[in-house]
């Protein structure tokens, strides 16, 4: 991959010295030996990789985008195209696609990014808005690649929350080991907006995940839930931060990490009060499991206060399974493996907690059976 390469995807090499990489500066290097060429966005998707998209509760209501580009053959949005549609589809700048959700349009949105391979590695860079005018709205992001792909994905995303609108981000980032993406969402909120987010990434040879939260005007709130999970080499980057620049603004970041095989993982979630933001509640924590020797996880919580009569917490750990626990299950009957596997689901369970949706809640357990298997070796 060449130098201009490397820039078009932000990945220069002034960012890779930069702090934001230095975990990842390796994997990072691995992807600038390599060569690619653009991605044909006229590929056609292999069977099985639609059919893991193909969701009954979202049939009418889905986009899909191959190798970063809209593809109309393989979408289905009958039921966003009526009458009075519930989504706008635009143009904006530089072929970047523009998702309105107007207000007042209760619904659902899928919206799926398939990375397909060619003859030699290919490379897609896309960009993609949404906005929520009014209202509330769900909107699930599912990342996808069919076996064997070696394709590296750049996708930036902004999201603009109405005032007084609530918008609930599901993604669901299932990859195989040889492809990559580069993730960045910004996210601005105005007065009185929320933002609920749930992040479910696993696989992948280099996953990057930057996420940029600005509550900007007073009593916006996010809350930004999450799991990785990588196994056998798989490398997963993932960075939060949140701003609060209003009074009366709130946060809560709650994430999860697993880590087997030779897995490595980076949380960095920073938190930032800016002054005059006083009322602002803010509340970040991620807990992180080990479960073999060779794995790794960094997390790195920081908090930065700058005003007065706020409340503020954070704080991370990083350890191994709990073995009375495991003890308890055995002595109860519970097989080694399964009661292993009890307990990795049931940690990372609680950052899916929130969720009121028992078809999705369902699919995310089907994620975590696949990407924390115990043992390290991911199920069928």
């Amino acid at each position: 991959m060449d130098a201009a390469l490397l820039e078009e995807f932000g990945l220069g090499d002034a960012r890779e010295r930069a702090e934001s990489w230095r975990y990842s500066a390796q994997a990072l290097r691995a992807l600038g030996a390599q060569s690619f060429v653009a991605a044909d966005a006229a590929a056609t998707p292999p069977p099985a990789l639609m059919e893991r998209c193909d969701w009954a509760e979202t049939r009418g209501r889905r986009l899909v985008f191959v190798n970063g580009r809209l593809s109309a053959a393989h979408s289905d949005w009958r039921a966003l195209a009526q009458a009075r549609p519930e989504v706008r589809i635009d143009s904006g700048p530089a072929g970047a696609t523009v998702i309105v959700l107007p207000a007042g349009r209760t619904g659902l949105l899928h919206i799926v990014w398939a990375s397909v391979p060619g003859a030699a590695p290919g490379r897609w860079n896309a960009t993609c808005a949404i906005r929520l005018e009014g209202g509330t709205a769900h909107v699930i992001e599912q990342h996808l690649a069919a076996p064997g792909a070696d394709v590296l994905g750049a996708l930036g995303s902004e999201l603009e929350v109405a005032a007084g609108a609530a918008l609930h981000l599901t993604v669901l980032s299932d990859l195989p080991a040889a492809a990559s993406l580069y993730r960045r969402v910004r996210a601005t909120l105005r007065e009185r907006g929320v933002l609920c987010t749930t992040h479910a990434l696993g696989g992948g040879r280099l996953q990057r995940f930057d996420f940029a939260c600005d509550l900007a005007q007073p009593e916006a709130r996010c809350e930004l839930r999450g799991v990785f999970a990588a196994q056998g080499r798989e490398h997963i980057d993932a960075h939060l931060e949140v701003r609060h620049a209003a009074r009366d603004t709130a946060s809560d970041v709650l994430w999860r990490g697993v880590a087997d095989g030779r897995g490595r993982g980076v949380l960095h979630g920073a938190i930032r009060v800016e002054s005059g933001a006083d009322g602002a509640d803010a509340r970040l924590q991620t807990k992180n499991l080990l479960l073999s020797p060779h794995a790794e996880i960094d997390a790195q919580p920081v908090l930065e206060i700058h005003a007065d009569e706020v409340k503020a917490s954070h704080g991370a750990t990083v350890g191994r399974l709990d073995e009375r626990a495991l003890f308890y299950l055995r002595s109860r009957g519970v097989p080694e493996r399964a009661a292993r596997a009890m307990l990795i689901e049931g940690f990372c369970r609680e950052a899916f907690a929130v969720l009121d949706d028992a078809a999705l809640g369902a699919r995310l357990d089907t994620w975590l059976a696949t990407h924390v298997a115990a043992g390290g070796e991911r199920r069928p």
